[in-house]
């Protein structure tokens, strides 16, 4: 199998017109049944018909009857104000006839501030919350005289035992931060066609290292090309160098649909608002491409050559774990648009497609912050309303310090799981058996890794990193040679200008520490901390921030706890077109809001029970008790008309024949 990187960005041509998309009658919630309770009103109606004195209350019963059987036929119809049902019935779908005349967001964010267009928008420059600490004051590699990130990582970063999460969290959160981090962030490394060529700045492999060096060679290092940074600047001091985001900082699924308008046209069938997916032996896939183009569907025969997988962030194909993250974001978008279409048949592609975007965006956003933000320990103020003097932008420090430094906290191997929670004969798989290769999703599907990730804890959030993380010898023609993530960790933050600890510490407000003993109450790290500085002040910060205690039930210390605070209450208060400031979403906000990730895995994989709460650990059978719960539905802002026919033709025979009956014994008498 090739290459699972497919870049669209290189390949795509505007010209290129890929295939419709021919789509079978799939039911994803197969073995699901559907749920549907007829509800009559708290109204009874008496069985005893009394004949009334008079004629006035004749009427009046009459009206009673009426009014009881009306309710009851609401009950039946499709707009109920409590009606319990599926998710499949649910308020979701119904918005039947036009589409409110809203506007939609940008794929490359800009336009959500309205006074300040590029405000998270791709190509922003990402804000510094301390003072810059370039060699030369505005662009050489910071911190020169600091020891070298290999040896660091060798004393600090080698773990030989796991430690695992104190606080229970599954591996599902450190698969969630991955693709949390390519929803906000990209920042590439300079490539062949920057301006003056790239700039390298290599780690030396030490000659004692028996792994990397074992012939000892003075010469042999660690790959490293600097990031990209904004031209025009890094020319003095009056101008350091910055760094700009190349993905939209919101959480809009820019991963999934793409930041441009020619990546989110290839992501689209262009029929039913749907997005392309590859058939593969009956199940929605990747997208798939050999030589020829887009591949509809494949068995897996030699018929299609050289396949290649393609999405709209190729970072999401770095892993099992985040492509199947993908996958089922697809699945469910897909799911979301037949449903509007079947509600909806006059709806346009364009249409469908939007709204079903819109979903999925609110999707992410509840389950980022309702579910993972609140399992890592990090509590937010709650939600005031959108805040348009807030600029959401990254930064520098939250970007090297949280989004990065915690995706890279996993376990050793992947653990695949089958229906019964047993591994799978292929456990354990490696864990670069799971990076850029699909063959793990093609021979099992997406169930057994997530059950995986599901079902066992993570590792603890500290500077200890799996073998596999710090010596990996990499075969991408990219970045050939050795990698050590927690080396090259280190060695970004010297590239981007990143300060020492106690210097990020001052410039957030918080107290700087005066001594080893304040940073962290672990002897055993303390004494090779201390080994490897020459003193506090001189600290790496990614070293310091992974080295404090942690936050009462928090994967983070103090610092690294503010940092993620501050950008995650900004993401969301910034966000105008946040689903709960959405009017167009206002409906379905209790919905949403009870919407778990576990929902989503159960609407679109083969996944029959799991716990309600993925994040959260969980390896015993009685509590796979998850099931997609009903919804009560709200009433709909929209003016459509309602289905109502049936119901009020049932309520004028019915008092039809009542009026006959009561004013035919009213003559007898």
């Amino acid at each position: 199998m090739g290459d699972t990187g497919y870049d669209i960005s290189s390949k795509l041509k505007p010209s290129i017109l890929l295939p419709r998309l021919e789509y079978p009658n799939k039911d994803l919630t197969k073995g699901r049944p559907r749920r549907f309770r007829i509800e009559m009103s708290s109204c009874q109606v008496s069985q005893r018909i009394a004949i009334p004195p008079s004629f006035y209350r004749i009427i009046h019963k009459m009206l009673i009857f009426y009014f009881c059987t009306v309710l009851a036929t609401l009950s039946f119809s499709g707009s109920s104000m409590a009606l319990p049902v599926s998710k499949e019935e649910s308020s979701t779908f119904q918005i039947e006839g036009e589409v409110p005349s809203l506007e939609w967001r940008t794929l490359n964010g800009s336009g959500n501030n309205l006074a300040n267009q590029l405000w998270g928008s791709i190509g922003e420059e990402m804000p510094t919350l301390s003072s810059l600490n370039f060699t030369d004051n505005f662009s050489s590699m910071a911190h020169t005289d600091f020891p070298n990130p290999r040896v660091i990582s060798n004393m600090l970063c080698n773990e030989s035992e796991i430690t695992f999460d104190s606080n229970g969290l599954s591996s599902m959160n450190s698969l969630w931060s991955e693709f949390l981090r390519n929803e906000i962030s990209l920042t590439p490394h300079q490539d062949s066609l920057h301006e003056g060529g790239m700039e390298e700045a290599h780690i030396s492999i030490p000659i004692d290292d028996e792994i990397m060096n074992p012939s000892g060679s003075e010469s042999a290092q660690i790959r490293y090309i600097r990031t990209e940074f904004i031209e025009g600047t890094g020319s003095d001091e009056d101008n350091p160098r910055s760094f700009p985001n190349q993905a939209s900082v919101w959480i809009d699924a820019s991963s999934i649909y793409g930041h441009n308008e020619e990546t989110n046209n290839w992501v689209r069938s262009g029929v039913g608002g749907r997005v392309i997916v590859t058939d593969w032996k009956g199940s929605d896939m990747i997208p798939a491409f050999d030589s020829d183009g887009f591949v509809n569907d494949w068995d897996g025969t030699s018929s299609h050559i050289n396949i290649q997988f393609g999405v709209a962030d190729n970072r999401n194909l770095e892993n099992i774990g985040t492509s199947s993250m993908h996958l089922l974001f697809l699945r469910e978008h897909n799911r979301l648009a037949d449903a509007l279409q079947e509600r909806n048949p006059d709806w346009t592609d364009e249409q469908i497609f939007q709204r079903a975007r819109k979903l999925v965006i609110a999707q992410i956003q509840v389950i980022t912050y309702s579910e993972y933000l609140p399992s890592i320990g990090l509590t937010l103020p709650e939600y005031s309303g959108y805040n348009s003097s807030i600029n959401p932008q990254l930064s520098n420090e939250a970007f090297l310090l949280v989004t990065t430094s915690f995706s890279n906290q996993r376990n050793d191997d992947w653990l695949l799981l089958n229906g019964s929670r047993e591994e799978l004969p292929e456990n354990p798989l490696e864990l670069e058996q799971g990076y850029w290769n699909m063959d793990p999703i093609l021979d099992y599907g997406i169930e057994p890794i997530i059950r995986g990730a599901s079902y066992e804890i993570q590792r603890e959030n500290d500077l200890g990193m799996v073998e596999n993380l710090r010596n990996l010898l990499s075969g991408k023609s990219s970045w050939p040679g050795w990698m050590d993530i927690c080396a090259m960790d280190i060695q970004r933050g010297r590239d981007r200008g990143l300060t020492d600890y106690n210097s990020l510490r001052a410039d957030l407000g918080l107290n700087r520490h005066l001594s080893w003993d304040n940073m962290t109450s672990d002897e055993n790290r303390r004494s090779i901390i201390s080994e490897i500085y020459d003193d506090i002040d001189s600290l790496d910060a990614l070293i310091g921030v992974n080295s404090e205690p942690r936050v009462e039930d928090s994967i983070y210390g103090e610092t690294q706890y503010l940092l993620a605070l501050n950008q995650y209450t900004m993401l969301r208060d910034a966000d105008r077109y946040w689903y709960a400031n959405d009017p167009d979403l206002e409906p379905l906000l209790s919905e949403l809001n009870d919407t778990r990730l576990a929902d989503i895995i159960l609407r679109n994989t083969e996944i029959e029970s799991i716990q309600c709460n993925v994040f959260l650990a969980e390896n015993s059978a009685e509590n796979f008790d998850c099931e997609l719960s009903n919804i009560e539905i709200e009433n709909s802002d929209d003016n459509s008309p309602k289905n109502y026919d049936f119901g009020i033709i049932i309520v004028v025979l019915v008092v039809t024949v009542m009026a006959i009956i009561v004013v035919r014994k009213n003559s007898d008498s």
